[in-house]
């Protein structure tokens, strides 16, 4: 019952870890930038142009309010060329709405210096702190977009660097200008036309509001889910998720190890009372029977105790937390918090339970076997 404890505490506190990992990476992938789901003209998110704007953005806005989705903002995006005080460098000019955008992302909990957009700015403008860098700019200071318009007519403007973000992410921290939306606009002979809109959804409503939206919009429109437009992270959690079950493969192989010698060692000293079991007419099947069920039973008081000792120290340290800033320094471009938070997702929790059970009956079909074959004289006469 120990090995078999011990075997369940590390392979939920494992998976525990490898979840809080993961969970944490996909959230903040989603909230710091790219939101849950994204809604655009068809083919933008692949070639992006001011021409391909979303249609009909009431009645998208009506659809999503009956689907009770509330975390919603507009954007718009444009190409530009950024001019300092003495480099230039291309990047993407990023229109949000100050207030909605708060509502489904954590860009404003990024910054480093400076402050984050307000509804009256006007030409003001957020960079990474890399972009920063490298156009020799800081808050205060002032930059030149250079880019086109709606009508392919060279449009520039002069912005006040308002704040920095430092968020770690090189996608964001280089290469990315955000500025207020109805400015942009403006600036841009937009009208009251954008490029999206980003919902933000818990992730339990992701694949059904996907479907739901897919279901409704036409062939004009594309409903893109985070996983959709950034596959690699998605891929980079089955991979490891991969090395995970076969980490726990090995640990079932030394459970069952374990359960098999447990019982073999039990059924070889009760061969004697075996024999006159069989002798008093009790069939080989039912003897076969018992001692599956005695590992059964053995691996069901190990695991219900690993179990809860297990639970509880994914819940002690999802509460508290496994501070590794020190081991982590550049981890936050891949979107993983330094102070990694176990949880643990029901899938993994009972495939891991399952899995036990299965080795601790497939542990019993050998010394199951033995008892069949044998004897009733040849048992009796055992000692």
């Amino acid at each position: 019952m120990s090995a078999v404890a011990m075997g369940v505490i590390s392979l939920i506190f494992l998976w525990g870890f490898n979840d809080g990992v993961h969970n944490t990476m996909m959230r903040n992938l989603q909230e710091v930038i790219v939101g849950s789901i994204q809604i655009h003209a068809k083919g933008f998110f692949r070639k992006p142009s001011l021409q391909d704007t979303l249609e009909d953005v009431p009645s998208l806005l009506e659809l999503l309010d009956r689907m009770h989705v509330q975390r919603v903002a507009p954007r718009l995006r444009a190409f530009a060329l950024a001019a300092g005080r003495e480099t230039s460098e291309g990047l993407v000019v990023l229109g949000v709405d100050p207030r909605l955008e708060r509502t489904v992302t954590r860009l404003q909990e990024k910054l480093d210096r400076g402050r984050y957009l307000e509804e009256m700015d006007r030409a003001s403008c957020i960079l990474g702190q890399t972009t920063a860098r490298n156009l020799g700019v800081d808050v205060g200071d002032e930059i030149v977009l250079l880019t086109e318009d709606r009508y392919h007519v060279l449009a520039a403007e002069k912005f006040r660097v308002i704040g920095i973000i430092a968020s770690g992410e090189m996608g964001i921290d280089r290469g990315l200008a955000i500025i207020p939306i109805r400015f942009m606009q403006a600036w841009l002979d937009m009208g009251q036309q954008i490029s999206g809109l980003v919902l933000q959804l818990p992730p339990e409503r992701l694949e059904a509001v996907t479907a739901a939206l897919r279901q409704h919009l036409d062939q004009r429109f594309e409903v893109l889910r985070w996983y959709d437009m950034y596959p690699m992270m998605k891929q980079w959690v089955e991979l490891e998720n991969g090395f995970y079950y076969i980490f726990l493969s090995i640990v079932l192989v030394i459970v069952a190890a374990g359960i098999a010698n447990t019982v073999l060692m039990s059924m070889l000293d009760r061969i004697h009372e075996f024999g006159v079991m069989m002798a008093l007419g009790c069939s080989r099947l039912r003897l076969a029977g018992m001692i599956v069920l005695e590992s059964v039973l053995l691996g069901v008081a190990g695991m219900a105790a690993g179990c809860l000792a297990g639970l509880a120290l994914v819940s002690w340290f999802g509460r508290h937390g496994i501070d590794l800033s020190a081991q982590m320094d550049t981890v936050s471009r891949f979107y993983v918090d330094p102070v990694v938070h176990t949880q643990i997702d029901t899938d993994h929790l009972l495939v891991t339970l399952g899995a036990v059970l299965l080795a601790a009956a497939l542990a019993a079909i050998w010394p199951a076997v033995r008892v069949a074959r044998l004897q009733p004289v040849e048992a009796m006469r055992h000692v």
